[in-house]
């Protein structure tokens, strides 16, 4: 239940949900890129690093995109995202499988 108070609010939390996941997608890609490149050399093992940053910067902007959206009244009728939502969602989960199986190399 939420109170008088937090009206108004649901679009900034939904903005600062968006920029957590974007800093950690691209904190995970400047990990995979710092661990290749101690070899000092180019390596396959980088595609997974630009991955990683190329799905930060959607989820990025896609979040600046649901968070303007939300705070635009009348809100839109479908107001939950039927496909980048999804699509971003598992682009994260197989990241987080990719970095798992990198690491383990």
């Amino acid at each position: 239940m939420s109170s008088p108070s937090d009206a108004g609010l649901q679009a900034e939390r939904t903005g600062l949900a968006w920029s957590r996941t974007s800093l950690g997608v691209a904190g995970n890609a400047v990990l995979l890129a710092a661990r290749e490149f101690t070899h000092l050399e180019f390596s396959l093992a980088l595609v997974p690093a630009a991955l990683a940053l190329v799905i930060a910067a959607a989820t990025a902007l896609y979040g600046r995109h649901r968070t303007r959206v939300l705070r635009h009244a009348p809100l839109p009728s479908p107001l939950a995202a039927t496909r980048a939502v999804p699509l971003l969602g598992v682009a994260v989960t197989l990241l987080a499988v990719v970095s798992g199986l990198v690491l383990l190399v």
